[in-house]
């Protein structure tokens, strides 16, 4: 895996200056010329159209929203940003370590010529712990038994058969454990907070529990718990029997 960009921001000086966006904005692209550069060799070797290029992230960022004059642009070491310059985690509330989307939502993309639609999108939920799964299929290996248990293939979604595609749902926690389930485009976070940075931290298995519909409200800013009562309880259970 790259270490950019992650922090410390060093871009290679053949970058520095190009964006206008700071040195930051620099080692973005400092990483885009380099994934650039494998899917430009994989052509140019004639090895495209028989390799599947996945490319993600771990987490979202780490920056604060502070709309103040001093970010991350002026001076590179800030762990903040102002709107106007950047939205670290696009639309998702909080951060990494956060229980929030955007501790946990981030892109994802493929590319394996006449099998991945060019320009094509999925909104299907899918998790890292399906990599495996995943690539075993493409290889044509069978998993052995009791092995990679938490993992469900999403070839079909790459393939784009959605109809043919089921997983169970999905559980992620924060930093310090506050736990969350999440089923198509419903979340239900089991505690009373972010779970890692952002204030209310809030306390894991605390009520009133928070449920979201990601689709309907992707900043996370209405708990309909009390209002959708069986569809909370329904994911509270779910999220027993798996854990």
């Amino acid at each position: 895996p790259l270490t950019g960009p992650h922090k410390p921001v060093t871009p290679h000086p053949r970058f520095v200056g190009k964006t206008g966006l700071g040195l930051y904005g620099d080692f973005v692209m400092n990483v885009d010329d380099t994934v650039g550069q494998v899917l430009s060799a994989l052509d140019e070797t004639k090895l495209a159209d028989n390799t599947l290029v996945m490319f993600t992230s771990d987490n979202g960022s780490f920056m604060y929203r502070i709309d103040d004059k001093d970010d991350h642009i002026k001076t590179p070491t800030k762990q903040q940003y102002h709107s106007k310059n950047h939205t670290a985690n696009g639309p998702w509330r909080g951060t990494k370590a956060d229980i929030w989307e955007g501790g946990h939502h981030v892109p994802f993309f493929a590319r394996w010529p006449g099998k991945v639609k060019s320009s094509s999108e999925c909104s299907r939920v899918i998790t890292h712990t399906d990599l495996f799964a995943t690539v075993a299929e493409v290889a044509g290996v069978q998993i052995p038994k009791n092995a990679a248990e938490d993992s469900y293939s999403y070839l079909t979604l790459l393939l784009g058969n959605e109809k043919e595609y089921a997983r169970p749902p999905v559980i992620h926690h924060s930093s310090s454990g506050m736990f969350a389930i999440r089923d198509g485009d419903w979340k239900l976070i089991l505690g009373n907070g972010s779970g890692g940075r952002q204030q209310p931290k809030g306390k894991p298995f605390a009520k009133p529990y928070i449920l979201s519909n990601i689709k309907e409200d992707p900043a996370e800013t209405k708990n309909l718990a009390d209002a959708k009562v069986k569809i909370a309880a329904r994911l509270e259970s779910a999220f027993h029997k798996i854990h």
